[in-house]
């Protein structure tokens, strides 16, 4: 019988531990709470396979994010006025294409 025990135990150990890797993994983006304020026309997506990047062409600092069609969020990032950065995954991601640029923060 202890070793029934035993056996259960080991079977059970892979299971933690990859629920655990699971908690603890931080995803590129997360889901969109709410709905978000497009970004202006003079902030421009460009995207690739591997990457959204977006350009601020606007006067002002913003902080804009990529919206996925999946509802998705990439993380927030402030760019000053001509300043063009990568701030999310491509289309080739978990997350597929990008929908739009939205405002996120403040900057």
């Amino acid at each position: 019988m202890l070793r029934g025990m035993r056996t259960s135990t080991w079977a059970a150990a892979p299971v933690a531990a990859l629920g655990l890797l699971l908690a603890v993994s931080p995803g590129p983006a997360s889901a969109a709470t709410g709905v978000s304020e497009p970004a202006p026309s003079c902030v421009e997506m460009y995207e690739s396979w591997r990457y959204t990047d977006a350009a601020n062409n606007c006067p002002d600092t913003l902080s804009v994010s990529v919206l996925y069609q999946d509802g998705a969020m990439s993380r927030c990032a402030t760019l000053p006025p001509g300043a063009r950065a990568t701030i999310g995954e491509g289309y080739l991601g978990q997350h597929g294409h990008a929908d739009r640029l939205v405002l996120c923060g403040t900057p």
